[in-house]
């Protein structure tokens, strides 16, 4: 059996598991719908990509790609980034929010530090 065949059984393979993981995260309640329908869709792009590789070859070839390698690479690096990104931003909100609570929870515990910071 080829090589080929081989990638494109591992890539189903895995789709098939990752869809199942996504619904197990569904069932106890740490996906919503519309979130579980997303990764149910980028699991079966995923597969089909696998299957029929050749259909990247419509966005492929219009930018110029050598292989499909190298859009990979830059696809994914373009992922990672914006994942990067909206990882530091939750952070930093969550962070915010946090600071805030421990100010207030300090605050209600001990009156006397809201006195003597209104006496300033």
């Amino acid at each position: 059996m080829s090589t080929t065949f081989w990638i494109q059984f591992l890539g189903v393979i895995f789709g098939i598991a990752m869809m199942y993981f996504t619904f197990v995260k569904y069932k106890r309640k740490e996906l919503k719908s519309h979130e579980l329908m997303m990764w149910f869709l980028g699991w079966i792009l995923l597969m089909l990509v696998a299957i029929i590789p050749s259909s990247l070859d419509l966005i492929i070839a219009p930018l110029h790609f050598y292989r499909r390698l190298d859009f990979f690479v830059v696809f994914g690096f373009f992922i990672l980034l914006g994942m990067g990104f909206y990882n530091y931003s939750v952070t930093k909100k969550m962070e915010r929010k946090l600071e805030v609570l421990v100010r207030r929870r300090a605050i209600e515990e001990n009156p006397q530090v809201e006195q003597k910071h209104e006496k300033r």
